[in-house]
């Protein structure tokens, strides 16, 4: 399992799930992702079956619009955390 964390403003954080179609049409790997806002700030957690598939997400949803420039630093850079416990119902 792998797990990762960013923290962006709301507005950020919709462009992001918008244009990389994460929650529409979820790619392979991704098991749930949790997202909440706090002070006008947008923290996300995504929990994938591995670190190849959230590298093949990247590779394949994110790059693209990076070099197109619909995605820019202001759409913050993931980091991986390390999950202390985690509870998923079969």
């Amino acid at each position: 399992m792998f797990m990762d964390k960013v923290t962006i403003a709301r507005d950020a954080a919709e462009d992001v799930w918008r244009e990389s179609r994460l929650l529409d049409d979820p790619p392979a790997g991704l098991l749930a992702l949790l997202a909440w806002e706090e002070d006008g700030q947008v923290t996300a957690v995504s929990l994938w079956e591995s670190a190849a598939d959230r590298g093949q997400a990247a590779a394949d949803r994110m790059l693209p619009l990076f070099e197109r420039g619909v995605l820019g630093e202001r759409h913050g850079s993931p980091h991986p955390v390390e999950a202390v416990r985690v509870h998923l119902r079969p």
